[in-house]
């Protein structure tokens, strides 16, 4: 019986493309994370932002209140025309 010294080129071409398909998902992991990591920065900055957003609502609400509350000892029993601020 004769040994093999050499597998066969079918079997070199399929370990090759193992290796190549293996080296291109490598990559392809590396992109993803690299994509990842920028779309979690982005959301951080959104979350911030959102954040002082809600932060200025909360702060514009306080002061209409102090401002309804204002009209309404100057301006008792009548209502304001928010549009052409006539009283009635």
């Amino acid at each position: 019986m004769i040994k093999e010294t050499k597998i066969t080129d079918e079997e070199l071409a399929e370990v090759r493309q193992l290796q190549q398909d293996f080296q291109i998902n490598t990559y392809q992991i590396g992109e993803l994370s690299i994509i990842k990591r920028n779309v979690e920065n982005q959301l951080k900055e959104i979350n911030t932002e959102l954040d002082n957003q809600y932060s200025t609502t909360g702060k514009l609400q306080e002061k209409e209140t102090e401002l309804i509350d204002k009209l309404k000892t100057s301006y008792p029993d009548v209502s304001i025309n928010l549009e052409t601020g006539e009283l009635s």
